[in-house]
């Protein structure tokens, strides 16, 4: 069957329950990007987050008779993801992310790049994430980096939506905060 864009997640996996292994593939090249982006700020680690996206869907499939019809498709994949990473840290035990301060003490003051290039964005945004409290920097990455809605997020987190809208406001107050000298408008967001 030749499926658009307009496909829901949910008729995708449907299809597939049916027999469809098409249906299966467009639904992790879906969900990919996105999630491999949430997990490699949780990891820090590409390479851990491109594997916890295999082992995303490979749970997925092995589990897909647990699947409730008519619930969404979205927030049982992250959080199977979220279960996964979780799990992964406890068995890696890996070191907390880098402080700001230490990745500018890292950067050599003749370096010829121009601050701002994308890597040195890049790892100022995963730096700044990894300062925010555990519970702050999922539901910011959640929303973020896996594009979740807040019901979204609080069902994967199991906390309420009233939370899940105070640790979004927190953290992104103060991501903006460790971020303002990025801002080419001079910290005014």
């Amino acid at each position: 069957m030749a499926w658009t864009g307009e496909t829901t997640d949910e008729d995708l996996f449907a299809a597939y329950r049916g027999g469809d292994q098409g249906a299966f593939e467009l639904l992790f090249r879906r969900y990919q990007g996105p999630l491999g982006r949430h997990l490699e700020r949780m990891m820090d680690d590409r390479a851990a987050a491109e594997d916890l996206v295999v082992e995303t869907f490979q749970r997925l499939h092995v589990h897909r008779d647990r699947f409730r019809a008519g619930a969404a498709i979205r927030p049982w994949v992250y959080t199977i993801a979220r279960n996964l990473a979780r799990n992964r840290h406890r068995r890696t035990r890996l070191a907390r992310w880098l402080p700001l301060d230490v990745l500018d003490a890292a950067r050599p003051a003749s370096d010829p790049r121009p601050p701002g290039t994308e890597a040195e964005v890049g790892q100022r945004v995963g730096a700044a994430l990894g300062a925010l409290p555990s519970p702050q920097r999922e539901a910011c990455s959640l929303r973020l980096l896996g594009e979740l809605t807040l019901e979204e997020i609080a069902a994967v987190t199991g906390a309420s939506l009233g939370t899940v809208k105070s640790r979004l406001f927190y953290g992104q107050r103060r991501l903006r905060e460790l971020l303002a000298d990025m801002n080419p408008r001079g910290g005014a967001t």
